[in-house]
């Protein structure tokens, strides 16, 4: 990105910043606002909205702000702030008059409370007056997961010589806030007992519980920690961590025709654990699970931390839910939220579009998965592995060939075995679907791809009344029993003019 583009987008970002401002309320408390954005809103958009909203206004009342809200309807105000027993809002969602919302039923009791606390606090409605539809484009100046990493301001504490880093202040404030004090510190073999867990998932033997007791120096635990730190284990243990949002598996889930492990899954878990011990930060470690092949670089080993993407659910070998899943891993995983719902519509209270979506899907449908994936270090290249290669790249070569003479044998099919594949597809027409071809397997050699894609094509062209297949079905749909005499009938009711047949 150049100099002056940034320096163009910093200044548009100002001016946008100067014009929200001179259109933001005053602020409210937090907790109000957490409490409408939790508690209320939900409310108004899943009952309310839909006939009191941006696009549809019945007896002029809209509740998509809060100046519509107290403005009322074509009758007058229904709200009044502060006062929940004034209110005609209040009194039609408990159905206890003649006004009675919403209309086709009575609100749970938890959400009348919520609206009418919301009433009592006096109508807050955070951060804007418009509707939430017009919010949502703004709604990463306020997610927390889109903001800034900052030092927050260190809690006030009355025994300042108790904490010894910026998170005991925290602690210490939250007990002193339940009139709590500090526990006594640990004694030495609890406190490595402790330490020793946390940062390999091991106990300490006994003579390291020996050694620490007997170390006086100031500096003694510090060197145990730094001990553990560089100990093999370390990576072992908190690996697993990442592993986790990572959905590591070494199998692929339900599958057809194909073995459901993976065989290298190991060489991803051994990378992160690898990436744990030899303390690679944070930003290469992302990028290189996201992107190593596209990197320059000599280091082959990297390729396995593909498998941040590629050691998920194949669901069935289903492209659009692998892609789905790829997606779903990589933003809740490094955004901190899930981008999953936009696969089918935009996020209501997230500014993630269905847009951005397919734009992530399009980047992971681009990308191809070798069948069998290169070797990671050319330094285990051994004569047994070159003699694997070689018998390898052979049978591949076998594979392709066998393809290609079966694609010309099926594309010749497609015309000189014809009626084989529509008698077929016609026999298995009353089957629940054809999500799974293997239903449509017959006994004989019809290939099962083929004969679903017939079975599709009779079926969408018998739903849509086809006028090429009507004939076909017209026929088709006659017992075998009394073709030869229903047949005639057929004939002569397809010769008719069109318009009798419900043409135009």
């Amino acid at each position: 990105m150049s100099p002056s583009l940034v320096t163009s987008l910093f200044g548009l970002l100002i001016v946008v910043g100067q014009l929200a401002a001179a259109d933001v309320p005053p602020a409210i408390p937090s907790d109000q606002a957490e409490f409408f954005e939790r508690r209320v809103r939900p409310i108004l958009v899943e009952h309310c909205w839909s006939c009191h909203g941006e696009k549809k206004q019945q007896a002029g009342l809209r509740l998509d702000s809060r100046d519509a809200a107290i403005k009322g309807s074509d009758n007058g105000p229904i709200l009044v702030p502060g006062k929940p027993d004034d209110s005609q809002l209040v009194a039609a969602i408990g159905h206890g008059g003649d006004l009675k919302m919403p209309p086709k039923g009575k609100l749970p009791d938890d959400a009348i409370a919520a609206l009418t606390e919301w009433v009592r606090l006096g109508l807050p409605w955070p951060a804007s007056s418009r509707s939430n539809v017009a919010r949502a484009a703004d709604a990463w100046k306020t997610h927390w997961a889109f903001q800034p990493v900052r030092d927050p301001v260190l809690s006030t504490v009355r025994h300042t010589a108790w904490p010894r880093g910026p998170i005991d202040h925290f602690i210490l404030a939250q007990l002193e806030t339940h009139g709590l004090t500090p526990s006594p510190a640990a004694e030495k073999p609890v406190l490595l007992r402790r330490v020793t867990f946390d940062l390999i998932g091991l106990p300490p033997t006994p003579e390291e519980v020996a050694a620490f007791e007997a170390d006086q120096s100031p500096d003694a635990f510090a060197r145990v920690v730094d001990r553990l730190l560089a100990s093999p284990h370390y990576g072992e243990r908190w690996a697993r961590h990442w592993l986790d949002i990572a959905r590591y598996a070494d199998s692929k889930g339900y599958v057809f025709f194909e073995d459901a492990r993976y065989p290298w899954a190991y060489t991803y878990r051994d990378w992160v654990i690898r990436a744990f011990n030899d303390d690679l930060p944070y930003d290469q470690f992302i990028i290189k699970q996201l992107a190593a092949d596209q990197l320059d670089s000599h280091d082959s080993r990297s390729l396995a931390a593909l498998g941040f993407v590629t050691c998920g659910n194949h669901y069935m070998n289903n492209v659009h839910d692998i892609l789905d899943d790829r997606i779903d891993v990589v933003t809740r995983g490094l955004l901190g939220l899930t981008v999953g719902c936009a696969r089918c519509h935009d996020h209501k209270f997230d500014p993630i579009p269905t847009a951005d979506y397919y734009s992530l899907y399009g980047v992971f449908r681009s990308a191809s998965e070798p069948l069998i994936p290169p070797l990671l270090d050319s330094s285990l290249s051994t004569p047994e592995y070159d003699k694997f290669d070689t018998e390898m790249q052979k049978r591949q070569r076998a594979l392709d060939e066998f393809v290609t003479r079966k694609y010309d044998t099926l594309v010749g099919e497609a015309k000189t075995r014809l009626t084989e594949y529509l008698l077929a597809a016609n026999a298995t027409k009353d089957q629940p679907s054809t999500e799974n071809f293997m239903l449509l397997v017959n006994e004989g050699d019809l290939n099962p791809a083929m004969l679903q894609r017939w079975w599709i094509l009779l079926d969408k062209s018998r739903k849509a009344n086809d006028p090429v297949w009507a004939p076909w079905h017209a026929f088709a749909s006659l017992p075998d029993a009394e073709f030869s005499k229903q047949s005639a009938a057929v004939s002569a009711k397809l010769r008719e003019p069109p318009s009798s047949l419900g043409g135009e």
